[in-house]
């Protein structure tokens, strides 16, 4: 429909050398090229053309998102240059902390021209400049990352932990702002975890164990084998429609992080539960009318309840697939690679780095402009498809 798959921008294989090459060389560049502001931090999106939106209105969301993808690309690339983007990334973020001294934290919104646009600290916001120092330290080695890294947690068990009931707030300093969310508490596991593998640090994968701890409480559905996403104060489903509601794309990174949390030497029974939300993604998440992607919304009997299909879900089903397949199951590894060329062919612009955000059901193009913290999911996708093809059982390596 697209001609995406026609494009020579695309990697020709799945060879773990062409695909690190096409996502650090090609794509990196292409965005590095348009996000990067000379005044400070990155852009937050680009237009159907590929040039950059330059709104006044940063947000830590997004800077936090690029500081991890150039410093992850910065340790892939020998060249350097992805380095002096993650430096300028994560001075952003210093920058943005020494503005908040006197509450600590990060404001989740800034002004391009100086001063805070809005100052709640969003705690989903802050798991992202954890995530970022984790993999700046891993490409830089700079004990600044971790300091920062440290002070980010601190901040969070500090002002927003629920000593009650588990987890951690919303926002400060409206901790009482409902309804709560798995979706923080999914991304700080991401980030801990990150912190682990860069550091090897105990401390780190002790706070992995609460988190899970947290998972098989509250946010698992037993009854289904689902995540849910939305909560009461007391982590009861939050009424109506917003605690019935399941996002396939979310089962599936809970599925990879599980699976990273037990290779970093965490509990093995979890196995059960990566079980469950994988047969449930597939069984349900994906579409059987249109375009084989990813749905963005069921319910926990499986019933569609939003057939539109965003980029990063897909993003989030070949993280899966990888996980699947260093587990052993190598049909797993082959639709890794195949969703990976369904991504190029429904959502991709011919440029080969830049797509379109969001598919009506029957594939048709909905939303025209890129934003930019879409970019995490897909250089860490595209990483783990890498990372898979180098295992020795070499998984997934169609072509």
């Amino acid at each position: 429909m697209h001609d995406a798959l026609a494009s020579p921008v695309f990697p020709a294989t799945l060879e773990p050398g062409a695909l690190r090459g096409w996502l650090v060389d090609h794509v990196c560049r292409f965005w590095a090229d348009r996000v990067v502001d000379a005044k400070g931090g990155f852009f937050e999106s680009l237009d159907a053309q590929g040039a950059a939106v330059k709104s006044p209105r940063r947000t830590l969301l997004a800077q936090g998102r690029l500081t991890y993808v150039f410093s992850h690309a910065a340790v892939l690339d020998a060249s350097g240059r992805m380095r002096a983007v993650a430096d300028h990334g994560f001075q952003e973020l210093c920058r943005w902390e020494h503005a908040s001294r006197t509450v600590g934290g990060w404001a989740r919104a800034r002004l391009a021209e100086g001063g805070v646009d809005d100052p709640t600290r969003d705690t989903y916001d802050q798991t992202f400049v954890i995530l970022a120092c984790a993999w700046y330290y891993a490409a830089t080695k700079n004990p600044a990352a971790l300091e920062m890294a440290e002070r980010a947690y601190t901040f969070l068990s500090s002002h927003v932990a629920d000593d009650v009931h588990g987890g951690f707030f919303e926002e400060f300093p409206n901790v009482e702002a409902l309804p709560r969310r798995q979706n923080p508490h999914m991304h700080l596991l991401e980030a801990c975890l990150a912190m682990r593998n860069a550091t090897g640090g105990a401390s780190w994968l002790g706070r992995s164990d609460e988190l899970v701890g947290l998972f098989g409480r509250h946010l698992f559905d037993h009854a289904s084998g689902s995540v849910a996403e939305f909560f009461c104060a007391d982590w009861t489903p939050a009424p109506g429609a917003p605690g019935l509601l399941r996002e396939p794309g979310h089962q599936f990174e809970w599925v990879w992080l599980l699976a990273e949390y037990r290779r970093l030497g965490g509990r093995r029974e979890v196995g059960a539960w990566i079980d469950r939300l994988f047969a449930f993604g597939q069984a349900y998440g994906l579409d059987t009318q249109g375009p084989r992607v990813v749905l963005d919304g069921v319910s926990p009997q499986g019933q569609i309840v939003a057939d539109t299909k965003l980029f990063w879900p897909q993003t989030e089903y070949i993280k899966a697939c990888v996980a699947r397949a260093q587990a052993g199951d190598a049909h797993a590894g082959d639709e890794a690679g195949a969703h990976f060329r369904r991504l190029q062919e429904h959502f991709f612009h011919a440029d080969g780095a830049n797509w379109c955000n969001q598919l009506c059901r029957d594939g048709t193009f909905l939303s025209g402009a890129t934003p930019a913290r879409v970019l995490y999911h897909l250089f860490l996708a595209v990483a783990e498809l890498a990372r898979c093809g180098d295992s020795p059982a070499r998984p997934g390596r169609t072509s």
